[in-house]
């Protein structure tokens, strides 16, 4: 039988550490984690399974700015907040209003909750890693709209207010003033990017539409391949990612700046989840299977190059 330097040209080489610029097909063997190991190009991406949370939410909201190792997850029912450091969930500070279908900005160090149930609310609160904080109040009340951006430049955008709105508001971390309106109303939709390249994952009516802010008017995008409400969506505006969805949508998009490609769905699918990170490590999180609430978190790992472990079979 041909060995690995036969066919290759070179031994397996062995590392300390995973290389940091591997190619595709190579492999090596890890002195660390004594594994051998090998680089494999993806296409589409992948979902893996993350840690769970450690209480089951109705309806929370994730930071969207945070990332896939240092994740925030908030409110729902009950109105818990959960962080994330890339394996498991551990409690943080309460909420000081309790509130489901709210929105989600900022990162695990300095969070953003804006609006929720019950009633239509204007109230936000500022998260600094340990406790919340009032910050200010909305100049109009909603739930179940779009977020993006950061604690300090924030950006919500549709809602609920009884009915479906298009109403767009930025935050400077210290007041919300009024900011272009989308072209369509819509809520139950999802966000990604800043307060001044933002992106709007259409949700109800469901029909795929895409929006893209510039800090001041929002313009038709790409329509999305599958039309969907109450999503995650994260990233930013050229490379946006979309996931999950009403009636129980397992489909993963993403997104270019000018159209939707199909990835690969996830391994439960969901709607009400919460969501963060970028469109090459993405996290979902919780959310309603059907009618049963789960804790279930998945992590994405978008297209390139991945790690993977060799075994004997």
């Amino acid at each position: 039988m041909p060995t690995y330097k036969e066919i290759k040209g070179t031994n397996i080489q062995s590392f300390s550490s995973d290389p940091s610029n591997p190619v595709n097909g190579q492999v090596w063997y890890n002195t660390v984690s004594k594994l051998l190991k090998a680089a494999e190009l993806s296409t589409t991406g992948s979902w893996a399974t993350g840690g769970n949370l450690g209480t089951t939410h109705y309806a929370g909201a994730g930071a969207n700015q945070g990332t896939q190792t240092a994740a925030l997850y908030f409110g729902g029912t009950p109105g818990a907040t959960e962080e994330y450091d890339g394996s498991s969930w551990t409690g943080g500070g309460n909420m000081g209003s309790g509130r489901t279908k709210l929105m989600g900005a900022g990162t695990q160090t300095a969070g953003l909750a804006i609006g929720g149930q019950p009633g239509s609310q204007v109230a936000t609160e500022e998260y600094n890693g340990t406790a919340w904080t009032a910050g200010g109040n909305l100049g109009n009340s909603r739930y179940a709209g779009g977020a993006a951006g950061t604690q300090t430049a924030g950006l919500v955008f549709g809602g609920v207010n009884p009915t479906s709105e298009a109403l767009t508001e930025e935050y400077n971390g210290t007041a919300w003033t009024a900011g272009g309106n989308l072209n369509a109303a819509v809520n139950s939709n999802a966000g990604a990017g800043t307060q001044t390249a933002g992106l709007n994952m259409k949700g109800s009516p469901v029909n795929g539409q895409t929006e893209e802010y510039d800090g001041s008017t929002w313009t038709a995008g790409g329509n999305m391949n599958t039309a969907r409400q109450q999503l995650g969506g994260s990233g930013s505006q050229t490379a946006g990612i979309a996931y999950g969805g009403f009636p129980q949508r397992a489909e993963t998009e993403l997104y270019d700046g000018s159209s939707w490609t199909n990835s690969t769905n996830m391994n439960t699918g969901r709607r009400l989840l919460g969501s963060g990170g970028t469109q090459t490590a993405g996290i979902a999180v919780g959310g309603s299977v059907h009618v049963t609430l789960t804790t279930e978190t998945e992590e994405f790992t978008g297209p390139g190059i991945t790690f993977k472990t060799i075994t004997a079979s």
